[in-house]
């Protein structure tokens, strides 16, 4: 179970701005159950989207976004919408923004903001992408998340002692701020790396009792 919370409509918005054909992917499980991403909520988004003038092209709840296998069988209903969309709303925690990104090598636009996640590859092997920091960077890192995919939890770039492409924590891994500056520049978006982010606010609870 993952929690999250609808992102500003202004957000979104903004992160679509150069898109005009759009598809919408809803979360059928956690999401749904925090009505942030069920099939009333794709509906709701398919509305706001059709209104501001977007094109939207497909719209689709799957069980379990997070996981691999689930997404696999579930994505093949609207493989061929996909192909000609410039870019997907989903409406799921920040580990199904990234898997389903991951998978049809389109944009992603994260429709929520998450609280606390974890993938599933297969039963026993578990990924955590997202530490649900409630300070959502996904839309300016080019969907994934640098700050938990860094051991060394940094926020603005790579430490000096990466190497080359690899982590210096973990050699054998790609550095995330170089996968991150690789995906930008593939949906020509690397004046976000510009951006700097504020030190992250430790103030903030890291669960929530009630949402």
């Amino acid at each position: 179970m993952f929690l999250t919370e609808k992102k500003d409509l202004k957000e979104i918005d903004e992160a679509l701005i150069k898109y005009k054909k759009i598809g919408i992917i809803g979360c059928a499980s956690c999401a749904s159950v925090c009505l942030t991403g069920g099939s009333k909520e794709v509906k709701e988004m398919e509305k706001h989207l059709a209104a501001s003038g977007k094109d939207v092209a497909f719209t689709i709840s799957i069980d379990e976004p997070c996981d691999k296998r689930v997404l696999k069988e579930d994505i093949r209903f609207v493989e061929d919408e996909i192909e000609g969309v410039q870019a997907v709303v989903v409406l799921s925690c920040g580990t199904g923004v990234q898997t389903i990104g991951e998978f049809i090598g389109k944009k992603v636009i994260a429709g929520t903001d998450s609280r606390y996640i974890a993938q599933t590859e297969h039963i026993g092997k578990y990924n955590m992408l997202c530490g649900g920091c409630d300070q959502c960077r996904l839309n300016f890192t080019g969907g994934v998340c640098t700050l938990t995919l860094c051991p060394k939890g940094l926020s603005n770039g790579p430490c000096e002692g990466h190497k080359g492409f690899n982590c210096e924590v973990y050699e054998e891994n790609e550095c995330v701020f170089m996968k991150s500056y690789k995906l930008l520049s593939k949906y020509f978006e690397e004046e976000n790396l510009n951006k700097i982010f504020e030190p992250r606010n430790h103030s903030l609870p890291v669960k929530r009792i009630k949402i």
